[in-house]
């Protein structure tokens, strides 16, 4: 590769025998003899320097005072500091702006050579793109299921996507969040006899306690107040096709009971229904939750996971499988560049700070990663200082605070919508009715809010 050099000498004399030099030595060298001007070029981003060489004596700025503003600009060029004089004085200003060398303009050639040499075989292993192998028996079999990567524990995943495609049994896919749960269960999908019906993704967390049951099966109209016509619930929708439970763990013990009859007798009751509907599908459910630690606390029924982990997939997170950051690293800056309008260039320094990094919310979070860096980043590559006020969560009990923060904000809403249903149809049958519960439920949901009435009788008002 032809390194590109930008030399900065208020001396014409100095800059005229320095350029012959190092054309001669198969250079390519902008020269220019003010600060001033090289800061404008450099701010232009036309050229793509490999080093600056930048004197210490000048008019106006003068040497340091332009390494520090090339250097905010250009943080990962190298640039290298000379003077006519050897002075500690020289020596250290220019090392503290941000040069990495500092020669005398009499340092014999042979040696500035060498120096100049060393500092771009560096700037090569830096701006080296990432290559990547094509012929990769993991490759093409992870690449079969519509996934990205390398790995043997990636490899492995996708066997089981194939080996379960074709049975009837519910998959039960855990793994932490960003690790590619609903990819995994498309893929099962996708590879099926049910691949021609629909796929229906839900994810549990997103909605309302208080509506979850009519979402998931349906209701007939007049169930509840505001139902003025009856509603196909996710379950009838995925009829002959794949419904998917995201969040399995958020669903609320009393649907869980329902959720495993549901599995167990392939029929759903819609709220304000007392006819039973035989459907047909497969289920695939996925969570990050401790299901285990829920069982043991009772915020999970054991029963259920058995019925849900007949088949279990769990992924790996993506820390612990580096080999596949560069293949994913590559697709999402194609992408971020076909977005952008950009064209940049991942570099295998680039790809080596990646495998260090810690991705707590593992490929999605590299993905808005490289987006990010893309957008931010000037000059053809990216730039990694930029992430160094990027705020990654240590631990998991920062994940934990804020699934209860989610949860109290959660369970306050459901109070409220109980409390007013309440006084508007001043009896607990109506106010049941109305927010699409049966009885026993919202007697349940009262007693657990603490919402108390003046009477307990079913019919009467309150």
């Amino acid at each position: 590769m032809q390194h590109n050099i930008l030399l900065v000498d208020d001396d014409p004399n100095i800059r005229s025998s320095m350029v012959a030099f190092l054309k001669d030595e198969g250079f390519s060298v902008r020269a220019v003899e003010s600060g001033e001007e090289a800061i404008a070029i450099v701010r232009q981003g036309i050229n793509q320097f490999s080093l600056g060489m930048i004197d210490f004596h000048m008019p106006g700025m003068n040497g340091p005072e332009v390494i520090k503003e090339i250097k905010a600009r250009e943080p990962n060029l190298a640039i290298l500091g000379f003077s006519g004089d050897d002075s500690v004085e020289a020596h250290n200003q220019s090392l503290d702006s941000g040069a990495v060398f500092f020669v005398e303009k009499d340092t014999a050639n042979a040696k500035l050579l060498g120096i100049i040499h060393r500092l771009c075989r560096e700037v090569e292993k830096r701006t080296k793109p990432v290559a990547l192998f094509t012929e990769n028996a993991n490759r093409k079999l992870i690449e079969s299921v519509d996934m990205v990567g390398i790995s043997n524990a990636l490899a492995d995943t996708a066997n089981l996507i194939l080996r379960f495609a074709s049975s009837k049994e519910t998959v039960l896919i855990r793994g932490e969040n960003g690790t590619g749960k609903e990819k995994v269960a498309r893929g099962i999908h996708k590879h099926s006899p049910r691949a021609l019906m629909p796929f229906i993704a839900v994810n549990c967390a997103s909605i309302p306690e208080t509506l979850i049951e009519s979402e998931l099966f349906g209701h007939e109209k007049g169930a509840f107040t505001g139902a003025n016509r009856a509603r196909v619930g996710f379950f009838q929708a995925a009829n002959g096709g794949t419904i998917f439970l995201d969040e399995i763990g958020e669903l609320p013990m009393h649907l869980q009971a329902t959720l495993l009859r549901v599995l167990q007798e392939k029929t759903i009751m819609p709220v304000g229904s007392n006819i039973a509907k035989k459907i047909d599908f497969r289920l695939i459910a996925a969570t990050n939750a401790p299901i285990e630690s829920m069982i043991a606390n009772k915020q999970f029924r054991e029963d259920l996971f058995y019925r849900l982990n007949v088949l279990p997939i769990n992924l790996k997170p993506l820390r612990e499988r580096p080999e596949d950051i560069p293949y994913l690293a590559e697709i999402f800056i194609k992408r971020a560049n076909q977005e952008e309008r950009k064209n940049k260039i991942l570099l295998e320094a680039t790809v080596e700070e990646f495998k260090k990094m810690h991705w707590k919310g593992n490929v999605r979070e590299l993905e808005h990663c490289i987006k990010h860096l893309v957008s931010a980043s000037v000059g053809e590559y990216l730039d990694l200082s930029i992430l160094k006020d990027r705020i990654y969560v240590a631990n998991d009990t920062q994940k934990l605070s804020d699934i209860n923060s989610i949860k109290a904000v959660r369970e306050n809403e459901d109070k409220i919508l109980i409390t007013e249903a309440l006084q508007k149809s001043k009896s607990i049958s109506g106010a049941a009715r109305q927010l699409g519960f049966s009885r026993s439920t919202l007697r349940d949901k009262m007693k657990k809010y603490g919402i108390e009435t003046k009477q307990h009788i079913e019919g009467d008002e309150l």
